[in-house]
């Protein structure tokens, strides 16, 4: 598949699995907060969709949440994307904006004159 098709499905993608946690899952932003897809990376086979996420509460529990959903938001990809075959949804962790605030907060920290 083209780069530039595997971008506009990267995005709608997003868009559509945004919507749905937003939507569908609001008992899981209630525990974890609020929860953000920070980035989306589909296979060039279209085998896979790597979807990134990160949330206010960090917990270890929420790839496994979303996990628990992914059949049917594969099913909604299906539905909307006009996909050959519709990747298999996996859930990894960002905690990338965790590391952000650590890297500030020592730097912050530092006594420099």
């Amino acid at each position: 598949m083209k780069q530039e098709r595997i971008q506009k499905a990267q995005s709608i993608s997003k868009k559509i699995l945004s919507e749905y946690i937003i939507n569908e899952l609001q008992e899981l932003s209630i525990h974890h907060g609020i929860i953000t897809i920070t980035e989306l990376k589909i296979s060039a086979d279209l085998s896979y969709l790597d979807a990134y996420v990160s949330c206010l509460n960090a917990n270890d529990t929420l790839t496994k949440s979303l996990a628990e959903h992914a059949h049917q938001m594969q099913h909604l990809l299906w539905k909307k994307v006009d996909f050959l075959k519709v990747p298999k949804i996996r859930f990894r962790y960002d905690s990338s904006g965790e590391n952000s605030f650590e890297i500030y907060r020592t730097i912050k920290n530092l006594d420099i004159k």
